[in-house]
């Protein structure tokens, strides 16, 4: 029973550590989506601000640009936007995982402290038939269950 006890705290434990390391590994890639992102906002606002202090700033082709590059500042905004959505909803179903797992190696080690807390099964193993009347085991006396022979 105890190497029961143990396989399962052991599996529960691999379960814990399993969904810590996904929350640990989901927020890289929402950091390196994000660092990625603002690497290209930055390009574009520096595209932007190029255009705005040109000489030609209001001819049509420069409005074309001028509008696409906004389109792209949308475009990574309405990113970021999405990239903050999903990280959020992954990590809604990792941390859920996480505390199912936090949850089996907590009964399993609540177990165990109650396993511990038992006498040793060899000093138990016929203390279940031990008559409370004569102190002995009522397989050693098949009358010592009643009283007096009764």
């Amino acid at each position: 029973m105890k190497a029961l006890l143990e396989g399962r705290a052991e599996l529960a434990e691999t379960r814990l550590s399993v969904a810590a390391a996904q929350v640990i590994e989901r927020l890289k890639i929402r950091g390196e989506h994000l660092k990625q992102l603002a690497s290209e906002e930055l390009n574009v606002d520096s595209k932007l601000l190029q255009m705005n202090s040109s000489f030609m700033s209001g001819s049509s082709d420069m409005m074309n640009l001028e509008s696409m590059l906004e389109q792209q500042q949308s475009q990574i905004a309405s990113a970021k936007r999405r990239e903050n959505t999903e990280c959020w909803r992954d990590l809604t179903l990792v941390i859920r995982d996480l505390l199912n797992a936090w949850e089996g190696v907590s009964r399993n080690q609540a177990k165990n402290r109650f396993l511990s807390a038992l006498p040793d099964a060899a000093d138990r193993s016929h203390a279940a038939f031990v008559s409370p009347i004569s102190n002995t085991h009522y397989h050693d006396n098949p009358n010592s269950f009643y009283k007096n022979g009764k």
